[in-house]
């Protein structure tokens, strides 16, 4: 009987955030980006940005711990709430739980900005090639798992959302992090309103610390991405 177990750790480890670079302490800045906006504190947010800060920090309250199986989950909850069969749109698995594609994912439908469940659906039918379906091996779209896997909200993100730069963050913008540096991206989280020493912290979901958290890492990892909405 062959052994399918190495087989499905290669796949899930592909979903979600991995945990890397673990000796590198927080707020480090490894990569020499000063986070310009620091030096303004009374930046001037959008309506949306306000929405999307406030998404993350309702997110933020939930205390959601880091789900170590990063396994694959037929979404059967809606608003907190167990349905008892698959919720398509706004599905969510065990709100107790999740990982750091679930922090944007959740965060966004708190806001009332978008639902990337929905949302790459649909975008998956004019966008496709630009999707990572081969990674995964993946035939067809599946709503359980697109918008959970961080490649995929990074290509949604790029198609829909302006692009910036490594310089210049605001509260509400979506981070996508390269921990790796294999040109990989493997970890999503949002720019919060709280700084040290110039630097915005972000709300995101790790293996370290385990669970949901406001941390002073943006530049903890090499950054590879970097999203803020349209006005």
């Amino acid at each position: 009987m062959i052994n399918i177990i190495p087989v499905l750790i290669f796949f899930f480890i592909n979903i979600y955030c991995t945990d890397t670079d673990k000796n590198i302490p927080s707020g480090d800045k490894k990569y020499n980006v000063n986070d310009s906006s620091g030096k303004d504190n009374s930046v001037s947010l959008s309506t949306a940005q306000e929405k999307i800060l406030q998404g993350a920090k309702q997110d933020l309250a939930s205390g959601a711990g880091y789900d170590l199986t990063m396994g694959y989950y037929v979404l059967e909850y809606k608003d907190g709430v167990f349905t008892g069969g698959k919720v398509y749109p706004n599905g969510d698995l065990d709100p107790e739980i999740g990982v750091c594609t679930d922090v944007v994912v959740r965060s966004l439908r708190y806001a009332g900005i978008v639902d990337l469940q929905e949302a790459i659906q649909h975008d998956f039918i004019s966008n496709k090639g630009k999707y990572p379906f081969s990674r995964w091996g993946n035939k067809k779209p599946d709503s359980n798992i697109d918008h959970r896997r961080v490649m995929n909200l990074e290509v949604w993100f790029a198609n829909h959302w302006n692009t910036g730069d490594r310089e210049n963050f605001e509260p509400g913008d979506i981070v996508v992090w390269d921990m790796n540096e294999d040109g990989a991206s493997d970890h999503i989280g949002i720019v919060t309103d709280k700084k040290e020493d110039g630097r915005y912290f972000v709300i995101h979901n790790h293996p370290d610390p385990g669970h949901i958290a406001e941390e002073d890492k943006l530049f903890k990892w090499k950054i590879a991405g970097h999203y803020r909405i349209n006005e």
